[in-house]
């Protein structure tokens, strides 16, 4: 790749510059480990999309 069209992004885990090539599996994440660990954040629900709550907090009891 041409050093003028070179592309860095920061790692949304680490925050650390890493090149954004086709070639990289964890693209965005700079490596396996913050793929992961941004993976487990979601599944374990620490992570969430905002907006408006699914279920009414009044009916929340009856599930």
């Amino acid at each position: 790749m041409n050093k003028d069209t070179t592309k860095f992004v920061n790692c949304p885990g680490c925050k650390i510059s890493t090149e954004w090539r086709t070639d990289n599996p964890h693209r965005p994440f700079c490596s396996d480990s913050c793929r992961n660990k941004d993976f487990i954040a979601w599944a374990n629900e620490d992570n969430a999309m905002p907006g408006n709550p699914v279920y009414d907090d009044m009916l929340s009891d009856d599930f």
